[in-house]
């Protein structure tokens, strides 16, 4: 059985809006939204928040690491908690919806991928793979964009569109 942990992504140090994760909407935080809202996920095992902060919160874990390295917060962070499948959410998407979440989930299981990124509009997006998949990126991935925004390289690395000759051969193996 696989465990599914959602790893939310926090940092109050955006340059665009600092502490937005903990501005208020209504009577709780931005963090605490996201946080409520992917608890109603029917599908993920432990939700835990991943900041190189301490940050106040209730009804998740929190796990404290890089602030330039993301890519090592989530990989680190995947290992402690055991997680066989991670969800990747970031802290300001206050609307995220748990049946996206699910669906994903669910998507990526019954086709066998190792990625899967579901962005039916931004703030509802959802990504979810598998820790050998996030194992690869945090080996590999060299550039600091990748290490700072987590899944860029798992993106190249799963591509199936064809831009180049190799891309229609392996695709043109798949539909023989």
């Amino acid at each position: 059985m696989s465990k599914v942990v959602a790893i939310i992504q926090a940092r109050l140090t955006s340059t665009r809006l600092p502490r937005k994760v903990l501005k208020k909407l209504g009577n709780k935080t931005m963090l605490q939204h996201v946080i409520d809202r992917v608890r109603k996920s029917k599908l993920v095992d432990t939700i835990v928040v991943a900041s190189p902060h301490k940050i106040k919160f209730t009804n998740a874990e929190s796990f404290i690491g890089s602030e330039k390295d993301v890519l090592d917060r989530y990989y680190c962070c995947a290992d402690k908690y055991k997680a066989n499948i991670i969800v990747r959410v970031t802290s300001d998407c206050p609307l995220i919806d748990p049946e996206i979440i699910d669906y994903a989930i669910r998507y990526m299981k019954r086709n066998n991928l190792e990625y899967v990124c579901f962005a039916p509009l931004d703030g509802l997006d959802v990504e979810v793979f598998t820790q050998p998949q996030l194992a690869r990126a945090w080996e590999f991935a060299l550039d600091a964009y990748d290490r700072e925004h987590v899944t860029p390289y798992m993106r190249r690395e799963n591509k199936i569109s064809v831009d180049t000759q190799d891309d229609f051969d392996w695709v043109e193996g798949m539909v023989r």
